[in-house]
């Protein structure tokens, strides 16, 4: 089986607050002193990507969720991928991200729900551009324009 390339550009749903844990790293007692970890917040990056398949190549739609999003930043595969989805009232091409969008993870079965702005697509790198709800907490994600 042959895998296709995932690309990740454009748009990050990032918490709206900063979270971190702290874990200490000796045994309560031991004479070793205690190393402090922080650990990233979760991140939802929002995914138009050129998939490629023995046929040729098409357009879709997808959310990559990270636990950590430190681990988000060198290539590394997501610890959950939403389902593909693609915009076939427009030919098969990608979503339209500036329309209210529920977005399904079948691994978990969470779904997401995006509300971007309509001009979040030419907003400058680090500014607003909407929020979403995941649907198995109702945490709320600010979403923010980035560049890759």
């Amino acid at each position: 089986m042959k895998l296709s390339t995932l690309y990740l550009p454009s748009l990050a749903l990032l918490p709206s607050f900063i979270a971190a844990a702290a874990v200490p790293d000796a045994a309560p007692g031991s004479e070793k002193a205690p190393v402090i970890s922080k650990r990233g917040p979760e991140v939802n990056y929002i995914a138009n990507c050129n998939r490629v398949n023995g046929s040729g190549s098409y357009q879709a739609s997808y959310v990559a969720w990270y636990a950590n999003q430190d681990n988000s930043q060198n290539g590394q595969w997501p610890d959950s991928l939403s389902n593909e989805y693609r915009n076939w009232g427009n030919g098969g091409t990608y979503l339209d991200w500036t329309q209210k969008q529920s977005i399904y993870f079948s691994g978990s079965g969470v779904s997401l729900y995006t509300q971007l702005e309509s001009w979040a697509w030419s907003a400058s790198t680090g500014n607003y551009a909407g929020t979403a709800i995941r649907s198995s907490d109702g945490k709320k994600f600010t979403c923010y324009r980035v560049c890759m």
